[in-house]
């Protein structure tokens, strides 16, 4: 049913000069993606919200059967990291999979707007939610670590909808829903909009907006970051991810060491059911003489190890980690 839904979406879509039928144009990156799921949006969320994620799954398994040098490129990318994490997947299921989620996955949270809570928070199985809040108890404000594995931003919009204190720290997201981005727009010291941060800064704005964060986790407020975050210059270490060395962010471990704050992972895969499964784990909390002790390293791959993990388990929430290029950063 969704798949024969989200045909005739495109038919629609294409009929008004929205989708092209060039099959030699390359997928990523492109324009005319963000104007389909602006103009489908609208439409879809008249439906059943986990028939409208079917649909916009429906989308991209429906570009990846259609398209040669897609499917051709998705096989390639799936196949290899299947060598390299020695996992036995099945590569033309997964790859067709990973090409549904991931259009889902560009949607970010814009699938939830105009929802009431009950509607929104329907779309979530949660599990850990009491480490979240025994976290939180300890007084000292707390970080959720969080990676662009899954369904990325939808722990923060959860987080949002349960009234829990939240900012963001991370480059400003876009692509998102008006819900959410109202609640960037607030004045003050620990303002939404001041704690965004940009890989054009110089040392001082990096200290200026590590200030502000630490003043967030004092305030007994979750910070929310992903450790997966290539980056270059100061505050940065190299690790192993995917059979590869790269340079990633340790802004989180710094954070964290300075703080006291406990730190959280959290997982949020896309479901079989296009439902949403959020985890939080276990807290932990990381010493603070890390720096001193040469172990911010340790830290960068343990995370890293994490996400390799759910990987290896989910391999169809890869997102783009199967396409990362050297030099090319993913997008928030």
């Amino acid at each position: 049913m969704a798949g024969r839904l989200a045909k005739a979406i495109a038919c629609l879509l294409r009929a008004r000069g929205v989708v092209g039928e060039d099959p030699s144009m390359e997928r990523r990156g492109l324009n005319v993606r963000k104007a389909m799921l602006k103009r489908a949006l609208p439409i879809l969320r008249w439906l059943p919200l986990t028939a409208a994620s079917r649909v916009l799954c429906g989308f991209g398994k429906l570009e990846y059967r259609l398209h040669r040098p897609l499917r051709h490129a998705f096989e390639e990318a799936v196949g290899g990291a299947s060598r390299t994490l020695e996992c036995d997947w099945d590569v033309s299921k997964v790859s067709r999979e990973l090409a549904g989620n991931q259009l889902l996955w560009r949607s970010r949270d814009m699938l939830l707007d105009g929802n009431s809570d009950e509607r929104a928070l329907a779309m979530f199985r949660v599990a850990g939610k009491e480490h979240l809040d025994a976290a939180l108890g300890e007084g000292k404000g707390c970080i959720v670590l969080t990676s662009h594995f899954g369904a990325h931003m939808m722990p923060a919009h959860w987080l949002y909808r349960q009234n829990y204190p939240v900012r963001l720290y991370m480059e400003r997201p876009r692509s998102i829903s008006r819900y959410m981005a109202r609640r960037f727009d607030s004045d003050g010291p620990l303002a939404q909009d001041k704690l965004f941060i940009s890989r054009k800064g110089d040392s001082t704005d990096a200290a200026g907006s590590i200030l502000r964060a630490t003043r967030v986790l004092r305030s007994k407020m979750v910070l929310f970051i992903a450790g997966d975050v290539r980056w270059a210059g100061q505050m940065t270490e190299t690790a192993m991810f995917l059979g590869r060395r790269m340079r990633f962010s340790t802004t989180w471990i710094l954070l964290a060491a300075m703080s006291g704050a406990p730190v959280l992972v959290v997982t949020c895969p896309i479901g079989a059911d296009r439902r949403y499964d959020l985890e939080f784990r276990p807290a932990f909390h990381v010493p603070s003489d890390v720096q001193k002790s040469g172990q911010v390293g340790e830290w960068v791959q343990r995370f890293l190890s994490i996400v390799e993990d759910q990987i290896r388990r989910h391999p169809a929430n890869s997102n783009d980690y199967l396409f990362w290029e050297d030099g090319k950063d993913e997008a928030a």
